[in-house]
């Protein structure tokens, strides 16, 4: 065998490699890339309006947008609102699911529901004290996670840490004194948004 033969033959060889190679790749799906955020937001002020707030942006949502699409939840005095039925124009769906933060990792698929006249989908994240100490409080219960399922279609869990400002610890005595006691109606959270339109928080 002369080298041009012997040449050619290892070219060819290499060629058929290489096509090989490309085809196999090409066939090979392509690893959805998780496109989840998290995030902590501290003292949204829901004092004296409404706060409005973007969950896929990750920002407080003002000004005529209150009027669209653009925001996912809605805090003002105890109330929490979602952006659809009665209290938005768009199509968010929420529920209260009993889990912790962390060890919640995918949304529930069923059982959302709308703001409704009398109804919101959002209830049950806190007690009120009353005349029990610290009296007259607000105090988040603790495993009540808040699941969206967003007008775009993607899934966002939150937990609400505070009702006040700072997020001071409940249980001292400058808690407990209403003359000390930190402004209410400040609301610090976390949230985890997955933007994939998966229902994972992985």
């Amino acid at each position: 065998m002369n080298k041009f033969t012997t040449l050619s033959l290892a070219l060819s060889s290499a060629i058929i490699l290489l096509a090989s190679s490309c085809s196999k790749n090409s066939d090979d799906p392509t690893p959805a890339v998780s496109k989840l955020t998290t995030k902590t937001v501290a003292d949204l002020d829901g004092s004296t309006a409404a706060a409005y707030y973007s969950l896929s942006t990750g920002a407080q949502i003002t000004g005529a947008d209150t009027a669209s699409t653009k925001w996912d939840i809605k805090f003002k005095g105890t109330s929490i609102f979602i952006n659809g039925g009665t209290s938005g124009t768009g199509t968010t769906q929420a529920q209260i699911v009993s889990n912790t933060f962390e060890t919640l990792t995918t949304a529930p698929t069923a059982n959302y529901k709308s703001d409704a006249a009398g109804t919101p989908a959002i209830s049950g994240w806190y007690t009120y004290t009353a005349t029990t100490e610290p009296q007259h409080a607000i105090l988040t219960v603790p495993g009540k996670i808040i699941v969206l399922k967003t007008s775009a279609g993607n899934y966002a869990k939150v937990e609400i840490i505070s009702y006040y400002k700072g997020n001071p610890n409940t249980t001292t005595a400058t808690f407990a004194d209403l003359a000390t006691r930190p402004a209410s109606r400040f609301y610090t959270f976390r949230f985890a948004y997955q933007g994939d339109g998966t229902t994972s928080f992985k």
